[in-house]
C-alpha cells in the first residue's frame, strides 16, 4: 500500500469529476446509463477486467474486501461480501477508483507488478478513502442523485426520520438499489442534500 505521503491529495471535486467522466465516457460506449449504476458492466466491458470472487490467498481474510492487479486486469472480491450486494458492489467500484485515481502512481511506485492494491475493512490510509469516494460518486451520481432528491424533497430534510424517508425513496423508487441506506445517507450529508446535524 502506498504511505500518506506518497499520495497527492486530490480535492473531493476533482474526484467528483473523475467519476462523472468515466460515466459520461461508459454512456457514450453503452449508448446510455441506466439506474443503479451499471459497476460490473463498467468494470468487465468498458474497463476490461476479468471479476474473480475468491476466499483464497490474502481474501481467505474476511477483512480483504478486495483487491485489483493491474498485471492481469482482474478485480478481486472476497466471496465473504458476495451476497451483500451494496457491499460487493462498493469494493467493485472502489476498485474501479483506484484504476481511475492511482494506476499511474502505481506504475510509479511499485517495482514488484504481481503485487495487488488491496482494500482492507478497517484500514484507511489516504489511498482507500479516495477510492471510498470515489466509489460514492460513481454508484450515486451527484446530478442525478440531487435531481432525484428535488423530485422527492422540495425543502431539506433536518431530522434523522426525514433523511431516512428520502434514502428509502431513492433505494426503492429511484433505482438506487445496489447501494445500502448508509451508503445513501452518508452520499446525502457529502452533497448538503440533507442537513449536517443528521447523524
Amino acid at each position: 500500500m502506498f504511505p500518506d505521503a506518497a499520495v497527492e491529495d486530490i480535492f473531493n471535486d476533482l474526484i467528483e469529476e473523475a467519476a462523472d467522466h468515466l460515466l459520461d465516457e461508459y454512456r457514450d460506449f453503452a449508448g446510455g446509463l441506466t439506474l443503479p449504476v451499471p459497476i460490473e458492466s463498467i468494470a468487465e466491458h468498458f474497463l476490461k477486467y476479468d471479476l474473480e470472487v475468491t476466499d483464497q490467498g490474502l481474501f481467505a481474510d474476511p477483512a480483504f474486501l478486495g483487491g485489483i492487479s493491474f498485471e492481469t486486469n482482474t478485480i478481486f472480491v472476497n466471496a465473504s461480501i458476495e451476497d451483500h450486494e451494496g457491499r460487493y458492489t462498493f469494493t467493485i467500484a472502489h476498485e474501479i477508483g483506484h484504476h481511475v485515481l492511482h494506476k499511474e502512481l502505481y506504475d510509479e511506485l511499485i517495482a514488484d507488478r504481481s503485487q495487488i492494491l488491496c482494500r482492507e475493512e478497517k484500514q484507511k490510509p489516504l489511498v482507500e478513502r479516495q477510492a471510498d469516494r470515489f466509489a460514492a460518486a460513481l454508484m450515486m451520481p451527484r446530478f442525478i442523485l440531487s435531481d432525484e432528491v428535488k423530485k422527492f424533497s422540495p425543502k431539506m430534510p433536518k431530522t434523522l426520520g426525514e433523511g431516512l424517508r428520502l434514502a428509502n425513496h431513492l433505494k426503492n423508487e429511484s433505482g438506487f438499489d445496489n447501494v445500502s441506506i448508509s451508503a445513501l445517507m452518508n452520499r446525502l450529508k457529502d452533497l448538503g442534500l440533507i442537513h449536517q446535524s443528521i447523524p
